[in-house]
């Protein structure tokens, strides 16, 4: 026997399962768990695997106790459901789902998408906890596969190439001050100093002797046992103000006429929440220093409208910190991930890296639920409406979660959808949503 394949679990009632012939088979160690004998539990290894429920063949609601077992008996086990629209409005296969399973698939389905369900299944089990150790949170907050990131990451390469003052500008936790220190770290002053000052933090007569120096000749310290401005300690690197419209106009102006003499050595990175335009006509922002900073800017998407980048950061996150974990937390339950699709993220990443964080200790087992994210309300609420179950054109929220569930990657999305790769990259470019042809298939009729 071949120790290297990889072990999976089929729970079924072996006379009305219909999957045998679509199940992977090459890498795969497979083990029928026949729900009628109700020993299932005891047939599991405490060894990673996947393991996939097919719904569709047991004997609904009498065998459900089983399975509630099965799903809690080992955290080394990855579990996807095999529903049909049947079951995804059935309050106790759906609450199964949602907090005791990674992913399901939705009936019909080809054949190449159950076998990358399992294989990211397996992946995500017991035995893959320090792959991404190493991993920054900033370098994750750059993460994403939307157009919008794209244009992000494209203008700091831009602005790591010249020295002219650059402006960042975004909602806040969205990622303004990592981007400032991608800037940094990719300029030719990488080796010299980033220092940084956050405007808000300062009474307004504070935060010009930060900025400059004491007034005057005045024997006074900037900061307690340092009696260097930030410029000072900025020499031959970058200084980050973060919250630039918050400075007093005469703080301004005197930044402006630094960077009109030029007589520091220091790169001027900002940083705002509205539009520089604006400011500059609500009088917060110094038309000298407006000048200075306006044609260089770089603007932040918000986490909401990043699409399945919050699933594809949501993961790698996940897989960054989970090492604090006292559980052996594995992923997140299908109701997470419907949380974290529902949510507005008011506070954009950093709102994303505390909930996760405080979920991975907060868990009680190896999947991380709404609940553990601070999300109280999403496991009770239904699965999806059922749609006919003629119905199996995939939509639009299907084809959103394919692209997600694959980090990104077109190609393993569209041959999850069962669709051209060309076909797909089109709708997403597309404002409009338009129903696919439907994929070559296995189709169950009935639960």
């Amino acid at each position: 026997m071949n120790v290297n394949l990889k072990r999976l679990y089929h729970v079924c009632n072996p006379e009305r399962a219909c999957l045998d012939g679509n199940l992977p088979s090459l890498q795969w160690r497979i083990r029928c768990i026949d729900i009628r004998e109700r020993q299932g539990a005891a047939m599991l290894a405490n060894d990673r695997a996947a393991g996939l429920i097919e719904f569709p063949s047991l004997n609904i609601p009498a065998d459900l106790n089983e399975v509630d077992e099965l799903t809690r008996a080992s955290a080394a086990v990855s579990w996807v459901a095999v529903v049909t629209n049947a079951h995804l409005s059935d309050p106790e296969i759906g609450r199964i789902v949602r907090t005791r399973c990674v992913s399901y698939i939705r009936l019909p389905a080809a054949a190449e998408a159950i076998a990358q369900e399992l294989d990211r299944a397996y992946d995500m089990s017991a035995g893959e906890t320090s792959e991404y150790m190493s991993a920054s949170t900033g370098s994750l907050a750059m993460i994403g596969a939307c157009a919008a990131m794209g244009d992000v990451r494209a203008a700091i390469r831009n602005a790591s190439e010249h020295e002219r003052p650059v402006t960042v500008i975004g909602e806040s936790g969205s990622g303004k001050a990592l981007t400032a220190s991608s800037i940094h770290l990719g300029s030719s002053r990488r080796e010299g100093p980033f220092v940084s000052i956050d405007c808000a933090a300062y009474a307004p007569e504070r935060v010009e002797a930060e900025l400059f120096g004491a007034l005057g000749g005045e024997e006074k310290k900037v900061e307690e046992g340092n009696q260097r401005s930030r410029l000072e300690m900025a020499e031959g690197g970058s200084l980050y103000i973060d919250g630039i419209c918050e400075l007093p106009l005469s703080t301004q102006q005197r930044l402006a006429d630094v960077l009109d003499k030029g007589i520091r050595n220091v790169r001027i990175i900002c940083s705002t929440h509205i539009d520089l335009q604006r400011a500059a006509d609500e009088h917060r922002l110094h038309a000298r220093l407006f000048s200075w900073l306006s044609p260089d800017t770089i603007t932040i998407p918000p986490l909401r409208e990043r699409g399945p980048d919050i699933r594809l950061l949501a993961a790698h996150l996940l897989k960054s910190f989970r090492s604090d974990s006292r559980h052996g937390v594995q992923g997140f339950s299908v109701c997470a991930w419907e949380a974290f699709d529902a949510h507005i993220w008011p506070g954009n990443v950093r709102e994303m890296i505390n909930r996760i964080r405080h979920a991975i200790v907060a868990s009680e087992g190896p999947l991380i639920t709404a609940n553990d994210l601070g999300f109280d309300q999403m496991e009770s609420i239904p699965l999806m409406r059922a749609a006919d179950d003629t119905d199996d054109i995939p939509d639009w929220h299907a084809v959103e979660l394919a692209v997600a569930r694959n980090q990104g990657s077109l190609e393993a999305a569209a041959l999850e959808l069962g669709i051209s790769k060309v076909l797909l990259a089109r709708m997403l470019a597309s404002p409009v949503r338009r129903p696919l042809d439907p994929p070559a298939a296995l189709r169950v009729d009935s639960a």
